[in-house]
């Protein structure tokens, strides 16, 4: 029986739908080579234990330098910016941790829709077979310009002998048996391209349901000569728009049409430093241009801080001295300062004013009292103890004073006064105790 190799056949096998009209998948030697996947399940690295898949993920390569987005200890690492839409935030646990303009709520799980190169790939198809046909009853085989088919279908063309069957239970096979490159093509153009050293490349489109896949490297976008890696990463297309997850460029950076909503617990890092979780930012977190806080349960400012409007707070420390509720503490001694010069002191003794200007007025509005715990309300002035007037020393008792140093005009007022006795005692000559006489008779009636 003779057959048209020539003429565009439908390639068919357990798994393979080739819907493309044109060639849109190149298989390699361990790779699949696709212009855009488009899966539509999860993309998965297999391995026993976490570190299995330790530093695997995407990356993007021109071939002199690279970047990377891949897993490592536990979280998603990446060496470039993470770059998201104006409108969209970071999320964690359904709550927005980071926007454009606040901190605030969050998607850990997407399906690819576009790869790159692929070790491993199914896809469903038909098949070209072509000119001579050889069926071996011996082994059950049909053989297209060979007699010694591979497989249950063989053929041979240009030296390279290409095989459809199964070669073991429960498995199909399609490809060559030849150290040749395996090309799945419609349209006389190549979709898929397998070489020899095992890389596969995919011209066009990849639909699939899931991806599952046990690399050892990172998923890789490379550029070619017509193409740059600007744009590339995972799309999700839906009748409503696509959201994408890409690389961009202007700075080089991971940028997302949509919210990134990390597990909780999880955290951003940069350069392994946790830089923002669901309630914390991170310790290298040093500047921001936050214009809103909620409710501080402590702030500590290490150099000025300026308060435009209303500081409301239980406490504030400043070095040793302290405002709690209606209390101002201090923790040595107190100072209030006037153009650099003290107004009031407070240590071992309370000082008020300044002592180079003696000429200043002060004014107290109100009683004052001096050593009395409860003043009398009917005098503006209450004083627990002698006191002294332009250096005239003022006291009580009853007598002139026989101790002490006194000088002239100091006065004594008796706390005992009768009839026929004097009101007080002054001084009219300095000394210890210097001179007394009474004045100010009392009369008897």
């Amino acid at each position: 029986m003779a057959l048209n190799v020539f003429e565009p056949l439908k390639f068919s096998t357990q798994g393979i739908n080739d819907l493309a009209t044109r060639e849109s998948l190149v298989v390699s030697d361990g790779k699949i080579t696709v212009e855009t996947v488009e899966p539509t399940k999860s993309v998965s690295f297999i391995g026993g234990n976490f570190a299995d898949v330790e530093g695997k993920g995407i990356k993007w390569t021109d071939g002199r330098k690279s970047k990377s987005l891949t897993f490592r200890k536990s979280k998603l690492w990446a060496d470039m910016s993470v770059s998201l839409a104006e409108d969209q935030d970071y999320q964690i646990n359904d709550t927005t941790v980071l926007g454009f303009t606040e901190l605030g709520p969050t998607v850990t799980k997407s399906n690819l829709k576009q790869v790159g190169t692929l070790k491993n790939l199914t896809v469903s198809g038909d098949a070209v077979l072509g000119e001579f046909a050889v069926f071996s009853s011996d082994l059950n085989r049909l053989g297209i310009n060979t007699e010694m088919p591979g497989a249950a279908i063989g053929l041979r063309e240009n030296g390279v002998d290409i095989v459809i069957g199964s070669v073991k239970l429960d498995t199909a096979i399609v490809g060559t048996t030849s150290n040749d490159h395996l090309e799945l093509i419609t349209d006389n153009t190549a979709r898929i391209t397998v070489s020899n050293n095992g890389d596969v490349r995919v011209h066009g489109k990849l639909y699939v349901e899931e991806i599952i896949t046990q690399r050892s490297s990172p998923l890789t976008f490379k550029e070619t000569a017509d193409s740059t890696n600007y744009g590339k990463g995972i799309l999700w297309l839906s009748d409503k728009g696509t959201n994408k997850l890409v690389y961009q460029a202007n700075p080089h950076r991971i940028w997302s049409t949509e919210i990134i909503d990390l597990e909780d617990g999880k955290y951003f890092s940069i350069g392994r430093a946790p830089v923002l979780s669901k309630n914390v930012l991170g310790d290298s977190v040093i500047e921001s241009s936050l214009q809103k806080l909620g409710v501080l349960k402590e702030l500590q400012v290490a150099g000025d801080a300026a308060v435009t409007r209303t500081l409301s707070t239980n406490k504030i420390s400043i070095g040793e001295f302290s405002v709690t509720e209606n209390k101002l503490a201090s923790y040595s001694d107190f100072k209030i300062d006037r153009a650099e010069v003290t107004e009031l002191s407070i240590g071992s003794s309370i000082v008020l004013g300044n002592p180079e200007n003696y000429s200043r007025t002060v004014t107290v509005h109100g009683k004052l009292a001096v050593g009395v715990a409860t003043p009398d309300p009917e005098f503006g002035l209450t004083v627990a103890g002698p006191v002294s007037f332009e250096n005239k020393k003022f006291k009580i008792g009853t007598g002139a004073p026989t101790t002490g140093s006194y000088n002239k005009g100091d006065i004594v007022w008796n706390t005992d006064p009768k009839a026929n006795d004097y009101i007080g005692w002054v001084c009219i000559n300095p000394g210890a105790p210097g001179f007394w006489l009474p004045f100010g008779v009392i009369a008897s009636a």
